[in-house]
C-alpha cells in the first residue's frame, strides 16, 4: 500500500494537468478576492458595506472543476497504460489497487484546496477590513469546502478507475460534476422561490402592484424537505450553498460529506471487485 501511494505521489509531483490546474485555481482566487477588495472598497467611499468572504466563498465551485478534471485523465492514464493490470500482477490486491487510486484523488483535491486558500486567502489578509464573518464561521465554511471537494473525489474515483481510457474517464468525470452542479443549481433556485408573489397590475390610476396571490413555483412539504436534504447532501449542492453564504447546517453538511465518502468508497470497491481488466 504505501509503495502505491508513494508511486502515484511522484507521479502526482510531475503531472502537468494537476500542476496547470493547481496554479491556474491559486492565480484565479488570487484575481477575484483582488478585485472583490477594490470592489468593497468603492462601496465604503459611497457609505455601503460589501462582504468580501461573499467573494471568497463564490469561488468553491471552481475547486469542483479542478477536482473533475484531474481525477479523470490521472486515474484514466492508469487504464490507458496497463498500469491497474500490472499492480495486480504483482501481487497487490484490488482492495490495495483502489485505495490508492483513492488516495491519489482525495490528495489533489486537498492540493486544490491548498490553492484557493493560499491563493484567496493572502490577497483577503490585506482586505481583512472589509472581513466581516466570524472567525468560527469561516472555519467550518472552509471545512464544508474541503469535505465537500473531498467527497466529489470519492465520487469521481468510482467512475475514473472504472472507465478504461484516459478519455472516457476525463469526459465521465466533467460530465458527472457538470451534472452534479446544474441540478443543485436547479434545486437551489427552486428552494429560493417565494410561497406568494406580488406582480404590477395597470389601473386607472396607473401602475400599481396587486394582492398577494400563491407562487405555483413554490416547493413546499415533502418535496422542499427532499430537496434540502439533497443540497446538504451532495458536494455540488454544499458548494452551491457556500457560494452564496446559504449554509444553515454546517455539522450536518461535514457529516454528509464524510457519509458520502465512505459510501461512494464502499461501492467503487464493490464494483471494482467485480470489473474485468482486460
Amino acid at each position: 500500500m504505501n509503495r502505491l501511494m508513494s508511486a502515484d505521489l511522484f507521479r502526482l509531483k510531475r503531472d502537468k494537468v494537476f500542476l496547470i490546474c493547481w496554479a491556474a485555481l491559486a492565480i484565479l482566487s488570487a484575481a477575484v478576492l483582488m478585485n472583490g477588495v477594490r470592489q468593497c472598497r468603492v462601496m465604503r467611499a459611497e457609505g455601503y458595506q460589501m462582504e468580501l468572504a461573499g467573494h471568497f466563498f463564490r469561488l468553491v465551485p471552481a475547486l469542483s472543476v479542478c477536482v473533475a478534471v484531474f481525477t479523470g485523465l490521472f486515474l484514466g492514464t492508469d487504464h490507458s497504460e496497463g498500469a491497474l493490470r500490472n499492480r495486480l500482477m504483482v501481487g497487490h490486491s484490488r482492495g490495495r489497487v483502489y485505495l490508492a487510486a483513492l488516495g491519489s484523488a482525495l490528495m489533489g483535491a486537498m492540493a486544490f484546496a491548498g490553492a484557493w486558500l493560499a491563493g484567496g486567502g493572502a490577497v483577503a489578509l490585506f482586505g481583512r477590513e472589509h472581513w466581516h464573518m466570524g472567525a468560527g464561521q469561516t472555519a467550518l465554511f472552509i471545512l464544508i469546502a474541503i469535505a465537500s471537494a473531498l467527497a466529489l473525489a470519492s465520487i469521481l474515483t468510482v467512475a475514473g478507475i472504472l472507465s478504461e481510457k484516459k478519455s472516457t474517464a476525463a469526459v465521465v468525470s466533467i460530465l458527472l460534476t457538470l451534472g452534479l452542479f446544474l441540478l443543485s443549481t436547479w434545486i437551489y433556485s427552486r428552494l429560493q422561490e417565494p410561497e406568494m408573489e406580488t406582480g404590477l397590475v395597470i389601473t386607472t390610476a396607473g401602475m400599481e402592484w396587486g394582492d398577494p396571490t400563491p407562487n405555483p413555483r413554490y416547493v413546499s412539504g415533502t418535496l422542499r424537505q427532499v430537496f434540502e436534504l439533497l443540497m446538504d447532501l451532495l458536494p455540488s449542492g454544499q458548494m452551491v450553498l457556500l457560494s452564496e453564504l446559504a449554509v444553515s447546517r454546517p455539522i450536518g453538511n461535514l457529516l454528509a460529506s464524510v457519509a458520502v465518502t465512505a459510501a461512494a468508497t464502499l461501492t467503487g470497491m464493490a464494483l471494482f471487485y467485480k470489473k474485468d481488466l482486460k
